[in-house]
């Protein structure tokens, strides 16, 4: 049986086939030299971002602690929306926090180093494990008025 985490297909948001069976790679963060989309793998960051950008947001390769200080691109909220970014730590610091995408029905689309492949998982969930046991916010992309994200594979 599949375990649930890792079945993508519960997602409320269509979850594009290139983002299924990406492996988790520490060296392909957003900016490092040569790391462009997810294919070969990719951090959570990366991961996020790219996800994010193949439904039409626009962000920059901030790393974890440039997202949290940003407010050109992003904004803090406490109610979250489908494509906010979540940021969870095992410290309430944001250098090096776990970076995942807000799909609604409390679930989070991540890549994680210790489950090694996409999974979704419920915040709450997330927060029981020592290394996220801190939510520390969620940002939500900037965008114009008139945007409508894309919410399947095109």
């Amino acid at each position: 049986m599949l375990d649930p985490q890792l079945d993508l297909s519960r997602s409320p948001i269509k979850i594009p086939e290139r983002f299924q069976k990406v492996l988790y790679d520490p060296k392909r963060y957003p900016g490092a030299p040569g790391v462009r989309g997810v294919a070969g793998g990719a951090n959570c960051q990366q991961y996020a971002y790219e996800f994010v950008r193949a439904s039409g947001f626009t962000i920059p390769d901030f790393r974890s602690n440039e997202l949290w200080a940003d407010t050109a691109h992003t904004h803090f909220f406490k109610r979250p929306k489908p494509f906010d970014l979540v940021l969870v730590h095992n410290a309430p610091i944001a250098w090096g926090a776990h970076v995942g995408v807000y799909l609604g029905d409390g679930l989070v689309l991540h890549l994680s180093k210790k489950i090694g492949e996409p999974a979704i998982e419920s915040i709450q969930s997330m927060m029981r494990r020592d290394q996220y046991r801190y939510l520390l916010g969620l940002k939500r992309i900037l965008v114009p008025e008139t945007f409508k994200p894309r919410r399947s594979d095109a």
